[in-house]
């Protein structure tokens, strides 16, 4: 299956490399995600099942998002007829679903 990104997800991506290159002055930490985060991803090309169905975790989730976790970040998408679709890339530790739904 093919992977696409909307752009909400490549720019979550580029903002927490971002932080962690600039803020942080932690270019090696930065390369170091964007390459686990990307490499994880590629994974759902052979086993797009392998995510945990969003709904499993929240009651009352209509859309059928998965999410992968990567380091401290998860990857939120979507399986469709053609194609898998990366919808966001959200730390964990925020409040992702007013991210993901609002």
């Amino acid at each position: 299956m093919k992977i696409k990104y909307r752009p909400a997800a490549l720019q979550d991506l580029e903002l927490t490399c971002g932080y962690l290159r600039n803020k942080l002055h932690n270019p090696a930490a930065a390369d170091s995600l964007s390459r686990k985060v990307l490499h994880s991803v590629s994974l759902l090309k052979d086993n797009p099942f392998m995510g945990t169905p969003l709904s499993s975790k929240y009651d009352g989730i209509e859309v059928d998002y998965r999410f992968l976790v990567v380091s401290k970040q998860l990857v939120f998408y979507l399986i469709e007829a053609e194609h898998i679709e990366i919808v966001r890339i959200l730390d964990g530790r925020t409040d992702y679903l007013a991210k993901l739904f609002g």
